[in-house]
């Protein structure tokens, strides 16, 4: 048991829903595949379909727009749209862990921890999901994710913490899940429809 100093967590990310503009008339969106760049959901016991967030932009209207746990949906400020795509890009370079979807796993006492998957949309998804998800994504996922632990509860390729890209982008999306309003089911089953088959 390491007895050293908690790592600290920050990113310039953190906060993007208080900066964010409430999309207008937000029970109207209509979220497309096309524009589909990243998509997060939480495997845990408690959340059989854990949809966390999902982040649209559209070339021609240079919407940045994002979908929170609750269906909430925002117009992102670029400097954090940009950051977080940016992030998730940076992760696609790491080496991949030889286990069910590729999960890094933080080192923890208590078992069943949720797992955070991310799931970066190829350029072109094709305009229905199909059958195999990961024919449309490319996916990291982080199990039992902590804002003051790294440490893995195994190496990956001589790697023995979570690498600060991962890290970051994991604390940043989960922001995400801290809405506390109610959920809007219309929305909220609309993402899910352009999602497709992840969860």
């Amino acid at each position: 048991m390491s007895h050293g100093i908690a790592p600290t967590w920050s990113s310039p990310c953190s906060g993007w829903r208080t900066r964010a503009e409430k999309y207008p008339n937000s029970q109207s969106y209509i979220p497309h595949r096309g524009d589909l760049k990243l998509a997060v959901v939480r495997n845990a016991p408690a959340d059989s379909e854990g949809f966390t967030l999902a982040l649209f932009s559209n070339p021609v209207g240079k919407e940045r727009v994002a979908v929170d746990a609750s269906g909430g949906v925002f117009v992102l400020a670029a400097h954090d749209f940009d950051g977080i795509l940016g992030l998730a890009q940076r992760t696609l370079s790491l080496p991949k862990p030889n286990n069910f979807q590729a999960t890094w796993v933080v080192k923890h006492e208590r078992t069943s921890q949720p797992i955070d998957r991310i799931l970066v949309a190829h350029v072109d998804l094709p305009s229905q999901p199909l059958e195999d998800y990961r024919e449309e994504y490319t996916e990291t996922s982080v199990q039992g994710f902590d804002k003051r632990k790294r440490e893995l509860e195994r190496a990956v390729d001589k790697i023995f913490e979570l690498p600060l890209e991962l890290w970051e982008l994991t604390g940043v999306v989960l922001e995400a899940r801290a809405s506390g309003g109610e959920d809007d089911e219309g929305v909220l089953k609309r993402v899910r429809n352009v999602l497709g088959n992840v969860f």
